[in-house]
């Protein structure tokens, strides 16, 4: 599926951008109006977050119900889930350990995919993990669910968190329920992964005929921009207050399902394959550059700001140089990680615990003579 490729390559290009124009600006003493523009446009960056939460929602429920009944069901999921993510992690938790001190306390509860519940650990923390933490407690969860459950009672599942979620944000924001952060804690952001995963349900039903599954991509994205449009009006796409918490990510729950349905359909075309192949490359690596930007970030400071006089005004140039290069250097360790260190834990999870569809084993249990 080439055209999740190219989302993910977005996704991850998102919350770079986001972090690297954005959040993480270098010191100085004032702004020029040409960065304050910039940063202003990556804002919605961070919502780069969505569009990884839909998609992992949509590939793992469509893993699990294609495996639910087979034999080795439990073992084959999380073996595999840990292969993939377990190796890269902990490197990053010894880089964040030694390099940049973070207590030991907080990396513990990060081992454990606890990150979003450490906001109240002083000192400092690293942001990107602790949407690994909401994607392994969703782990935990949703198999033993997508394992006994109807398709229909799973869809209805999905449909109730969609629109449970945005109520339990702005009833923990206000204060009325505290239910923990309105923007981490796993039973309030789970709008989107919960519409990835009705998605997968949805296309392995009779009723998923091309001619739907146009018209809903194209419902979906219409009602994704039409609330995009109203939160701008209404000032509700910032987290800051209580409205803003329980509607900032809802457009991102209809335009990520809308632009993951046109990627299954145009994505593996051949003029928008090769449109989209610099996209696919950054998603190829997307895993790595997630978890290491922020770290490129920190460390092109130690090196060139330290020995520097902070400037009274930032311009866009110097802006541009850190991003450029960070994206870029980063880009390269995270190629050379996935090719020689990752590749190697992901063909060994094929070794040890091959994927093969429930449709697929019974075809070849069929032609077996006998």
């Amino acid at each position: 599926m080439p055209g999740l490729d190219a989302l993910r390559g977005i996704a991850v290009l998102a919350v770079v951008a986001y972090h690297g124009l954005h959040w993480w600006l270098p010191p100085a003493k004032s702004f020029s109006p040409a960065v304050q523009f910039v940063s202003s446009l990556t804002t919605p960056g961070w919502q780069g977050v969505y569009l990884f939460f839909t998609l992992s929602g949509f590939l793992i429920t469509g893993i699990l119900l294609e495996s639910r009944t087979h034999a080795n069901y439990w073992k084959n999921f999380y073996v595999r889930r840990a292969l993939r993510i377990l190796p890269l992690y902990v490197v990053l938790l010894l880089l964040l350990r030694f390099y940049s001190h973070l207590n030991w306390f907080y990396l513990l509860l990060c081992l454990l995919y606890l990150a979003n519940f450490a906001a109240w650990l002083p000192g400092e923390h690293y942001g990107p993990l602790w949407t690994l933490a909401v994607e392994e407690q969703f782990y935990l969860v949703w198999p033993l669910l997508a394992r006994f459950l109807r398709l229909r009672t799973l869809a209805l599942i999905c449909l109730g968190s969609i629109v449970v979620s945005p109520l339990l944000r702005y009833l923990s924001a206000s204060g009325v329920l505290p239910l923990g952060d309105s923007s981490s804690a796993t039973w309030l952001v789970t709008d989107n992964l919960a519409a990835g995963a009705l998605l997968a349900i949805l296309l392995r039903t009779p009723a998923a005929t091309l001619p739907r599954v146009r018209a809903l991509a194209f419902a979906t994205g219409l009602l994704g921009m039409a609330l995009l449009a109203a939160g701008a009006r209404l000032h509700l796409l910032s987290r800051s207050t209580p409205g803003g918490a329980a509607f900032s990510p809802e457009p991102a729950v209809f335009l990520s399902s809308a632009l993951l349905l046109l990627s299954l359909e145009f994505g593996g075309r051949p003029l928008v394959f090769r449109i989209t192949q610099p996209l696919r490359f950054f998603g190829y690596i997307s895993y790595g550059l997630y978890l290491l930007h922020l770290l490129g970030f920190k460390v092109f400071q130690d090196l060139f700001v330290d020995f520097h006089q902070v400037p009274a005004e930032l311009t866009l140039g110097p802006l541009l140089l850190r991003f450029v290069s960070v994206l870029g250097a980063t880009t390269v360790v995270c190629l050379l990680s996935r090719r020689y260190f990752e590749e190697y834990f992901l063909r060994l999870k094929d070794r040890l615990v091959p994927y093969v569809p429930v449709a697929v084993e019974a075809s070849r249990a069929s032609s077996q003579p006998g």
